[in-house]
């Protein structure tokens, strides 16, 4: 997206060599264009996607307003490709971390430290790149003074407390004589949540099993995960005190799986069927397949991740088959024909159901 508009900003960032703050020109893409990429990539979120990338800019240009985001969802609703695609696109540096890997000083495993060394080193070694960077923090929810069985972790609330000095601000040496000033680093945590909606439910006086005219009547301000929510989950007050926006992504739908599948630049299916038309053989089949798949798929409940495993148990008999005689289906020139590969519907539960043309 090189050749679009950029819109510029004055941003004020630290310096590595004194406390003064200087303007710095900083260039951005324009919002509706990293909207409208995110959206070719990840479906049945654009309200989230659009409340995430307005987070970001806000970090981003309003450095004075608390910057820490917070993003809910179940497993494979999209939450960390969203974040990927966005922070690519802006040009950001990031790092990823899952906060299961890190522990209290003394235990075994990373420290908070850790994190601020992959950022750096994601920067280029650049300092004021790497001050002005994100760092992604994915399960955190498994973080919380309580794990799901009523167990106390006994690193979870330290790791939180050592997260909160990079959240306040902090400088931490990240290389020899190299230290990062954390006060302009975005912070994004991600996390499942599982049994938050319970707590929701509870909050809100509602029946904790199915539907009732009383949930009907919400709006979407009453559905909103709330701080309070997040502290009777088990995170400490300070620690949810730090957070400055929650978001939630939706539960993907049957639908939006089938979308996926179609349009998506990460579908797996068009990647398949794209590299078999390059070997020679186009597919053929019934348009309610994508829906057997999305299906399949939601049935495991974990979203759009699913959709990966079920479309690759479709093919893999077809490019075992393909792969195995490659010359055999290999076009001789552009005016040959395509061969056809027949998917039968029936293919999402036997493998086998498929037939390439002669």
């Amino acid at each position: 997206m090189s050749n679009e508009r950029q819109e510029l900003v004055d941003v004020k960032k630290n310096t590595n060599s004194s406390n003064t703050r200087k303007q710095v020109r900083m260039s951005v893409p324009n919002m509706r264009n990293v909207e409208s990429h995110v959206l070719k990539y990840i479906f049945g979120q654009d309200e989230p996607v659009r409340q995430i990338i307005t987070s970001i800019y806000r970090a981003v240009i309003f450095k004075s307003l608390n910057s820490n985001i917070l993003i809910i969802g179940p497993s494979g609703t999209g939450k960390t490709e969203t974040i990927k695609q966005i922070l690519n696109i802006v040009h950001l540096p990031y790092t990823i971390e899952d906060a299961t890997k890190y522990t209290m000083e003394g235990y075994k495993g990373k420290s908070v430290s850790s994190m601020l060394e992959h950022l750096y080193k994601n920067s280029g070694k650049d300092v004021s790149r790497a001050e002005n960077g994100v760092i992604v923090i994915d399960e955190i929810d498994k973080k919380t003074a309580k794990s799901s069985n009523d167990m106390r972790d006994v690193s979870g609330v330290e790791v939180l407390n050592s997260l909160l000095k990079i959240i306040e601000g902090d400088k931490v040496e990240v290389d020899m004589n190299v230290f990062l000033d954390t006060s302009n680093i975005i912070i994004i945590f991600l996390g499942a949540f599982s049994g938050i909606d319970e707590i929701r439910k509870k909050r809100l006086n509602l029946n904790p099993i199915g539907f009732s005219q009383q949930e009907s009547k919400l709006t979407t301000l009453d559905r909103r995960i709330l701080k309070q929510d997040l502290v009777q989950y088990g995170f400490p007050e300070e620690f949810v005190g730090r957070i400055g926006t929650i978001i939630e992504m939706n539960k993907l739908t049957v639908d939006d799986l089938v979308l996926i599948l179609k349009k998506s630049k990460l579908s797996v299916f068009r990647k398949y069927q794209k590299e078999l038309k390059r070997m020679g053989i186009v597919l053929n089949y019934n348009g309610k397949l994508l829906k057997r798949i999305a299906e399949k798929s939601l049935s495991l409940d974990t979203g759009a991740r699913e959709l990966t495993n079920t479309v690759n148990y479709v093919f893999e008999k077809i490019i075992y088959e393909v792969l195995l005689n490659p010359k055999k289906y290999q076009r001789k020139s552009s005016k040959e024909p395509y061969r056809r590969c027949i998917i039968d519907l029936d293919i999402v539960n036997d493998n086998t159901k498929f037939r390439i043309s002669d």
